[in-house]
C-alpha cells in the first residue's frame, strides 16, 4: 500500500520538478524497491515481493531524449572549456557518462584510430564511483574515433598528466560532484558565448540587448546525437547496436524508428509547405 502511494503520488506531481514524473522514473523506482525486498527474502524468512504487483500508470509520460542540433554541435565545437574534450567524445564516439569518467589514454589506439570500451565506473557512495570490468550491457567494444577527435586527444595528451582522459582538476578520476560542477560550468559558459555573440551580430533583431540562454545540454544529449550521426551517415543498425553497446537491438531500432518518423514529418511539411505558397497564397 505505500509503494503504490508513493507511485500514485510521484505519477501525479514529482516534488522536485513539479511535474508528473516520467514513466521510466517510475520503473526504476519500482526495480530498486523489488531488490529491496529480493534481499529480505534471501536474508530472512520473508518470502513475498509485494513491490512486484506495483502497477505504474499507464499515462505516465514517457522520457524524451532529444539529438543537438546542427547549430548546438557548432557550439560544443567552438566553445573552449574544460567539458569540451568530454563533449566532444561523447558526441562523435557516443559514450555513456560512466564509460568516459573511467577512459584511460591505454584504452586509446592512436595507430588503429581506435578506442576501447572496457570499463565503466558505479556509484558506491554519495561522491565516489569504482571502477568495474564490462559496460553496462556487459560487454565491450571498440569505437572508429574520427580523424579530427583524434588529433584533439593526441594534442591533448601532450599537455596531460594523468592517465585519464578526462580528469577533474586535479588529475584524478571524477567523482559524482565534480562531474556535476563540470557541466554546470560548461552549460554556462555555453549560454554566456551564445548569448553575447547572439546579441553582436543580431543587434539589429535585438535592440534591446535582451539575451537569450541556449537549452541546458546534459551529457545524454551527446549519446543520443550520436546515434542521431549515425543513422544520418547511413550505418545500419546492426552495427550502430554495436557501436552504442546495446544489450538489444530493439534498442536501437526504436531510435531508428524514432529518427525515421522525425524526417518523415519534415518531408511532410515541406510539402504542406509547397502546397500552401503555391495554391493557396492568395487565401
Amino acid at each position: 500500500m505505500h509503494f503504490d502511494e508513493l507511485i500514485s503520488n510521484l505519477a501525479f506531481e514529482n516534488p522536485k520538478t513539479h511535474k508528473p514524473s516520467s514513466k521510466k522514473l517510475l520503473k526504476d523506482i519500482k526495480n530498486v524497491a523489488i531488490k529491496i525486498f529480493e534481499y529480505a527474502a534471501d536474508n530472512s524468512n520473508y518470502d513475498k515481493n509485494p513491490a512486484r504487483k506495483i502497477q505504474i500508470p499507464r499515462n505516465a509520460p514517457k522520457t524524451t531524449r532529444r539529438a543537438l542540433n546542427d547549430s548546438e554541435i557548432g557550439w560544443i565545437v567552438n566553445t573552449p572549456h574544460r567539458a569540451r574534450l568530454s563533449a566532444l567524445i561523447m558526441t562523435f564516439c557516443g559514450l555513456r557518462t560512466g564509460e568516459l569518467i573511467p577512459l584511460q589514454w591505454t584504452d586509446i589506439d592512436f595507430e588503429k584510430s581506435s578506442l576501447s570500451i572496457i570499463k565503466s565506473v558505479e556509484r558506491v557512495s554519495s561522491n565516489k564511483y569504482s571502477i568495474k570490468s564490462g559496460t553496462k550491457s556487459g560487454k565491450s567494444r571498440v569505437i572508429p574515433v574520427p580523424n579530427e577527435i583524434l588529433v584533439e586527444l593526441k594534442e591533448y595528451q601532450t599537455k596531460s598528466n594523468s592517465r585519464f582522459v578526462c580528469c577533474n582538476t586535479e588529475g584524478d578520476m571524477h567523482t559524482p560532484s565534480s562531474w556535476k560542477r563540470l557541466w554546470e560550468s560548461y552549460n554556462n559558459q555555453l549560454s554566456h558565448n551564445y548569448a553575447t555573440i547572439k546579441q553582436a551580430s543580431q543587434s539589429i533583431y535585438n535592440p534591446k540587448g535582451i539575451k537569450k540562454k541556449v537549452d541546458k545540454i546534459t551529457p545524454h544529449m551527446f549519446r543520443h546525437t550520436y546515434a542521431t550521426l549515425l543513422y544520418s551517415s547511413g550505418v545500419d543498425v546492426l552495427s550502430a547496436q554495436k557501436l552504442l553497446g546495446h544489450s538489444d537491438v530493439s534498442t536501437t531500432l526504436s531510435i531508428y524508428t524514432h529518427l525515421k518518423d522525425t524526417k518523415m514529418n519534415i518531408s511532410i511539411d515541406v510539402f504542406c509547405d509547397y502546397i500552401s505558397s503555391s495554391y493557396f497564397y492568395r487565401c
